[in-house]
Protein backbone atom coordinates (compact mmCIF):
# COMPACT_ATOMS: atom_id res chain seq x y z
CA UNK A 1 0.00 0.00 0.00
CA UNK A 2 0.90 3.88 -1.08
CA UNK A 3 0.65 6.11 1.47
CA UNK A 4 0.78 10.16 1.47
CA UNK A 5 0.67 11.84 4.59
CA UNK A 6 0.63 15.47 5.65
CA UNK A 7 2.53 16.62 2.00
CA UNK A 8 3.05 20.09 1.48
CA UNK A 9 4.40 20.96 -1.98
CA UNK A 10 4.54 24.36 -3.19
CA UNK A 11 5.77 25.11 -6.63
CA UNK A 12 5.61 29.03 -7.57
CA UNK A 13 1.82 29.75 -7.28
CA UNK A 14 0.66 26.29 -6.56
CA UNK A 15 0.47 25.17 -3.15
CA UNK A 16 -0.88 21.04 -2.13
CA UNK A 17 -1.64 19.87 0.98
CA UNK A 18 -2.62 16.78 1.30
CA UNK A 19 -3.53 15.55 4.76
CA UNK A 20 -3.89 11.44 3.89
CA UNK A 21 -3.82 9.52 0.54
CA UNK A 22 -3.93 5.83 0.63
CA UNK A 23 -3.69 3.48 -2.68
CA UNK A 24 -4.47 -0.03 -2.29
CA UNK A 25 -5.77 -0.83 -5.47
CA UNK A 26 -6.46 1.54 -7.93
CA UNK A 27 -6.95 4.99 -7.17
CA UNK A 28 -7.55 7.63 -9.36
CA UNK A 29 -6.59 11.22 -8.66
CA UNK A 30 -9.36 13.39 -11.19
CA UNK A 31 -8.97 16.73 -11.09
CA UNK A 32 -8.75 19.92 -13.99
CA UNK A 33 -6.10 20.95 -15.76
CA UNK A 34 -3.19 23.03 -13.38
CA UNK A 35 -4.71 21.04 -10.04
CA UNK A 36 -1.02 19.75 -9.11
CA UNK A 37 -1.99 16.22 -10.57
CA UNK A 38 1.19 15.69 -12.00
CA UNK A 39 3.11 17.77 -9.47
CA UNK A 40 1.63 15.32 -6.59
CA UNK A 41 2.92 12.21 -8.57
CA UNK A 42 6.52 13.84 -8.86
CA UNK A 43 6.96 14.73 -5.31
CA UNK A 44 5.74 11.06 -4.81
CA UNK A 45 8.52 9.35 -7.24
CA UNK A 46 10.83 11.88 -5.45
CA UNK A 47 11.25 13.91 -8.35
CA UNK A 48 10.43 16.99 -6.65
CA UNK A 49 10.97 17.38 -3.05
CA UNK A 50 8.44 18.76 -0.57
CA UNK A 51 8.36 20.94 2.04
CA UNK A 52 6.82 18.63 4.61
CA UNK A 53 5.27 15.33 5.03
CA UNK A 54 5.94 11.44 4.12
CA UNK A 55 5.23 8.71 1.50
CA UNK A 56 4.87 5.42 2.59
CA UNK A 57 5.30 1.95 0.90
CA UNK A 58 4.26 -1.19 2.87
CA UNK A 59 4.64 0.62 6.43
CA UNK A 60 8.26 1.97 5.71
CA UNK A 61 8.69 5.47 5.27
CA UNK A 62 10.66 6.11 1.94
CA UNK A 63 10.68 10.06 1.68
CA UNK A 64 14.08 10.37 1.70
CA UNK A 65 14.79 7.58 -0.65
CA UNK A 66 16.76 8.88 -4.07
CA UNK A 67 14.32 8.39 -6.92
CA UNK A 68 16.19 4.92 -8.33
CA UNK A 69 15.99 3.40 -4.74
CA UNK A 70 12.05 3.80 -4.21
CA UNK A 71 10.00 0.74 -4.97
CA UNK A 72 7.91 2.80 -7.23
CA UNK A 73 7.29 2.49 -11.20
CA UNK A 74 6.49 5.53 -12.45
CA UNK A 75 4.65 6.57 -16.10
CA UNK A 76 5.21 9.93 -17.29
CA UNK A 77 2.31 11.88 -19.56
CA UNK A 78 4.72 11.54 -22.52
CA UNK A 79 5.38 7.95 -23.93
CA UNK A 80 8.94 6.90 -23.75
CA UNK A 81 10.38 5.07 -26.78
CA UNK A 82 13.82 4.35 -26.45
CA UNK A 83 16.67 2.91 -29.01
CA UNK A 84 15.72 -0.78 -28.92
CA UNK A 85 13.98 -2.97 -30.25
CA UNK A 86 10.71 -3.99 -27.89
CA UNK A 87 12.47 -7.37 -27.01
CA UNK A 88 15.34 -5.76 -27.07
CA UNK A 89 14.65 -3.09 -24.38
CA UNK A 90 12.37 -5.62 -22.26
CA UNK A 91 15.58 -8.21 -22.10
CA UNK A 92 17.78 -5.01 -20.99
CA UNK A 93 15.10 -4.37 -18.39
CA UNK A 94 14.96 -7.74 -17.25
CA UNK A 95 18.69 -8.40 -17.04
CA UNK A 96 19.16 -4.77 -14.90
CA UNK A 97 16.10 -5.98 -12.65
CA UNK A 98 17.01 -9.77 -12.20
CA UNK A 99 13.35 -10.40 -13.42
CA UNK A 100 12.19 -12.21 -16.82
CA UNK A 101 9.95 -10.82 -18.83
CA UNK A 102 8.55 -13.38 -20.27
CA UNK A 103 5.87 -14.46 -17.64
CA UNK A 104 4.62 -11.24 -17.63
CA UNK A 105 4.46 -10.59 -21.69
CA UNK A 106 2.46 -13.79 -21.35
CA UNK A 107 0.33 -12.67 -18.63
CA UNK A 108 -0.43 -9.21 -20.11
CA UNK A 109 -1.12 -10.97 -23.76
CA UNK A 110 1.67 -8.57 -25.58
CA UNK A 111 3.57 -11.16 -27.25
CA UNK A 112 2.55 -9.50 -30.54
CA UNK A 113 4.46 -6.54 -29.60
CA UNK A 114 7.82 -8.86 -29.52
CA UNK A 115 7.07 -9.52 -33.44
CA UNK A 116 7.22 -5.73 -33.64
CA UNK A 117 10.00 -3.32 -34.59
CA UNK A 118 7.54 -0.10 -35.10
CA UNK A 119 4.96 0.35 -32.73
CA UNK A 120 2.04 2.67 -32.90
CA UNK A 121 1.84 5.10 -29.84
CA UNK A 122 -0.31 3.06 -28.03
CA UNK A 123 1.65 -0.37 -28.22
CA UNK A 124 4.68 2.05 -26.74
CA UNK A 125 2.71 2.86 -24.18
CA UNK A 126 1.95 -0.81 -23.37
CA UNK A 127 5.59 -1.51 -23.63
CA UNK A 128 6.67 1.30 -20.99
CA UNK A 129 4.26 -0.13 -18.88
CA UNK A 130 5.58 -3.59 -19.04
CA UNK A 131 9.16 -2.46 -18.88
CA UNK A 132 8.32 -0.37 -15.34
CA UNK A 133 6.81 -3.43 -14.27
CA UNK A 134 9.73 -5.44 -14.73
CA UNK A 135 10.94 -3.52 -11.71
CA UNK A 136 8.22 -5.07 -9.44
CA UNK A 137 7.63 -1.99 -8.20
CA UNK A 138 5.28 -2.20 -4.97
CA UNK A 139 2.95 0.88 -6.80
CA UNK A 140 2.09 2.36 -10.13
CA UNK A 141 2.42 5.95 -10.45
CA UNK A 142 0.80 6.85 -13.71
CA UNK A 143 0.45 10.21 -15.37
CA UNK A 144 -2.19 10.44 -18.07
CA UNK A 145 -0.83 7.57 -19.58
CA UNK A 146 -3.78 7.82 -22.32
CA UNK A 147 -3.92 11.84 -23.31
CA UNK A 148 -2.42 11.65 -26.23
CA UNK A 149 -3.57 8.01 -27.42
CA UNK A 150 -6.39 7.25 -29.82
CA UNK A 151 -9.65 5.52 -29.15
CA UNK A 152 -8.15 1.94 -29.69
CA UNK A 153 -5.00 2.67 -28.02
CA UNK A 154 -6.42 4.21 -25.35
CA UNK A 155 -8.86 1.01 -24.84
CA UNK A 156 -5.49 -0.82 -25.02
CA UNK A 157 -3.84 0.79 -22.01
CA UNK A 158 -7.30 0.99 -20.21
CA UNK A 159 -7.41 -2.92 -20.37
CA UNK A 160 -4.12 -3.36 -19.51
CA UNK A 161 -4.43 -1.00 -16.39
CA UNK A 162 -7.43 -3.11 -15.19
CA UNK A 163 -5.95 -6.49 -15.42
CA UNK A 164 -3.20 -5.29 -13.03
CA UNK A 165 -2.63 -6.20 -9.37
CA UNK A 166 -0.41 -3.82 -8.26
CA UNK A 167 -1.81 -0.55 -6.57
CA UNK A 168 -1.79 2.21 -8.81
CA UNK A 169 -2.43 5.95 -8.21
CA UNK A 170 -3.97 6.72 -11.81
CA UNK A 171 -3.80 10.67 -12.67
CA UNK A 172 -6.41 12.15 -15.68
CA UNK A 173 -8.74 15.07 -16.14
CA UNK A 174 -10.89 12.61 -17.88
CA UNK A 175 -14.10 11.64 -15.71
CA UNK A 176 -15.05 8.59 -18.20
CA UNK A 177 -11.65 7.30 -17.74
CA UNK A 178 -11.57 7.38 -14.27
CA UNK A 179 -15.15 5.34 -14.01
CA UNK A 180 -13.43 2.50 -16.46
CA UNK A 181 -10.26 2.26 -14.66
CA UNK A 182 -11.00 3.71 -10.78
CA UNK A 183 -11.68 1.34 -7.51
CA UNK A 184 -11.76 4.80 -5.80
CA UNK A 185 -11.84 8.14 -6.99
CA UNK A 186 -10.06 11.47 -5.35
CA UNK A 187 -10.72 14.73 -6.02
CA UNK A 188 -7.96 17.19 -6.28
CA UNK A 189 -9.32 20.93 -6.25
CA UNK A 190 -7.98 23.76 -5.01
CA UNK A 191 -4.66 22.56 -3.66
CA UNK A 192 -6.23 20.07 -1.72
CA UNK A 193 -7.75 16.43 -1.90
CA UNK A 194 -11.93 16.93 -1.65
CA UNK A 195 -12.72 13.79 -0.86
CA UNK A 196 -11.94 9.93 -1.54
CA UNK A 197 -15.14 8.17 -2.97
CA UNK A 198 -15.66 4.75 -3.83
CA UNK A 199 -16.35 4.00 -7.56
CA UNK A 200 -19.99 2.62 -7.63
CA UNK A 201 -20.58 3.15 -11.38
CA UNK A 202 -17.78 0.83 -13.08
CA UNK A 203 -20.42 -1.56 -13.97
CA UNK A 204 -22.97 0.83 -15.74
CA UNK A 205 -20.21 2.96 -17.41
CA UNK A 206 -18.16 -0.25 -19.01
CA UNK A 207 -21.62 -0.95 -20.53
CA UNK A 208 -21.96 2.27 -22.15
CA UNK A 209 -18.46 1.88 -22.75
CA UNK A 210 -19.11 -1.21 -25.13
CA UNK A 211 -22.48 0.64 -26.67
CA UNK A 212 -20.69 4.06 -27.75
CA UNK A 213 -17.54 2.20 -28.60
CA UNK A 214 -18.38 3.26 -32.73
CA UNK A 215 -15.19 1.86 -33.57
CA UNK A 216 -15.86 -1.41 -32.96
CA UNK A 217 -19.76 -0.85 -33.90
CA UNK A 218 -19.16 0.22 -37.44
CA UNK A 219 -16.41 -2.16 -38.10
CA UNK A 220 -18.86 -4.90 -37.34
CA UNK A 221 -21.83 -3.11 -38.72
CA UNK A 222 -23.33 -3.87 -42.26
CA UNK A 223 -24.91 -1.13 -42.86
CA UNK A 224 -25.04 1.26 -39.96
CA UNK A 225 -25.17 1.97 -36.67
CA UNK A 226 -28.66 2.06 -34.02
CA UNK A 227 -29.37 3.30 -31.39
Amino acid sequence: MLEVRNLVIVRGSLRLKIELLKVRSKTVLLGRNGAGKSTLLKAIMGLIRPADGKIIVNGRDISDLAVEDRPLGYIPQRVVRLAMSPRGQLEYFSKLHGTDYRPLISKLGLEGLLRKKDLSVGESQLLAIATVLLKNPDALLMDEPCANLDWLNKKLVLNLVRSLDTPILYVTHDPLEALLVADEIALLEEGRLKGVYPNESREKVQKDFELYDLYERLKNSGSGIET
